[in-house]
């Protein structure tokens, strides 16, 4: 990624906001929690083949353990909801978690299964997971509730059981102040039955081309979040896009030498959620998710490397030429209550 110097103009502006957000946001991540092991080869082989692999890394991961990394690197207050087994490797996790400060008190573990581990093979044009859920599957309903009684301002699903998404859901309707609900199904639930209970609830639905290509088939809507909502794909190398009912945006990819795509999309959500609390425009949220992004794939491992909170003000050059800073929203929250409200 290249730095660049910010235009003026509301420049100021954003950054401000951006860092409003960060100092005085608290968030929730409910989702999984893994030890990774990324393979690199510059080539997939032939089915029975073989390829020699350079290098193998073994890492934490697991979306909920990414995304909660990012925001912390962003300066944020953030806990994770989810589920680990007594071995070492959940030692592994835990510790890891505890050197970014991100809050581990609603961290479980259990003897019946192991932490949950995840093969991530990466080749020259393509990546993709061989998941064992492990202890994920075994997050309930009562430890979710439990995390959600103190004062958060926004919650982010990933891949928690489906009994710890229910809940999540159930508790923060009921919530007289709702924080705002921001889901990432990604292959483990965008070709699932849940999507059409789970998606019309969120404020912020974020897809990969594939999940969005699922997750449509099944709802048949190109916006199948909470009416009013966003929803975004992000699209590699093509950048990201942003739809909100009949309207789009889209913001091309941040110019990165990429090293290894594993957690791209958790560092893109952090970003792009800062940047809802924070009030940006639909444009501007993108621009933040791009840089998460970018920052995340310049080295190998889903938390190598994460983009702060001065990259990302750096990073999010607002034109004033066509996003005009009185467009930022004081309060987020209220901006969803709004639209919540006129779709009712």
């Amino acid at each position: 990624m290249t730095d660049s110097p910010l235009p003026p103009g509301g420049s100021s502006e954003y950054r401000s906001a951006l860092r409003r957000a960060a100092n005085g946001s608290r968030v929730l991540v409910v989702g999984s929690l893994n030890v990774d092991l990324i393979v690199q080869s510059d080539r997939e082989p032939d089915d029975d083949g073989a390829v020699v692999v350079p290098s193998i890394v073994t890492a934490p991961g697991g979306h909920a353990g990414n995304c909660a990394s990012a925001l912390a690197a962003l300066g944020i207050r953030v806990d994770v909801a989810a589920a680990i087994g007594t071995d070492p490797e959940g030692d592994s996790v835990l510790s890891d978690l505890r050197s970014r400060d991100i809050g581990v008190s609603a961290v479980h573990r259990y003897t019946s299964a192991p932490t949950g581990r995840v093969i991530i093979p990466v080749f020259s044009e393509k990546h993709y997971m061989l998941m064992h859920r492990g202890a994920n599957d075994l997050l309930s309903a009562a430890k979710v509730r439990d995390a959600l009684t103190a004062p958060i301002d926004a919650v982010v699903m990933f891949d928690p059981s489906r009994e710890a998404l229910r809940e999540t859901v159930e508790t923060v309707a009921r919530q007289p102040r709702p924080p705002l609900l921001c889901w990432c199904p990604g292959g483990i639930y965008c070709g699932d039955d849940i999507v059409a209970e789970i998606a019309p609830h969120c404020d912020v639905l974020l897809l990969n081309r594939d999940e969005h290509r699922q997750i449509t088939g099944r709802l048949g809507s190109a916006s199948p979040g909470r009416p009013g909502g966003d929803v975004v794909l992000t699209l590699g190398r093509e950048g990201s896009l942003l739809r909100r009912g009949d309207q789009e945006w889209h913001a091309p990819a941040e110019p990165v030498q990429a090293v290894d795509p594993t957690g791209a999309g958790d560092a893109f959500a952090a970003a792009y959620l800062l940047s809802v609390l924070a009030g940006l425009p639909p444009l501007m949220r993108l621009r933040s998710g791009n840089v998460g992004g970018a920052v995340a794939v310049s080295a190998v491992g889903a938390r190598a490397r994460h983009a702060s909170l001065a990259e990302l003000t750096t990073g999010v050059a607002p034109d004033p030429r066509t996003v005009p800073a009185a467009t930022i929203a004081t309060d987020a929250r209220h901006q969803f209550k709004e639209r919540r409200k006129e779709t009712l």
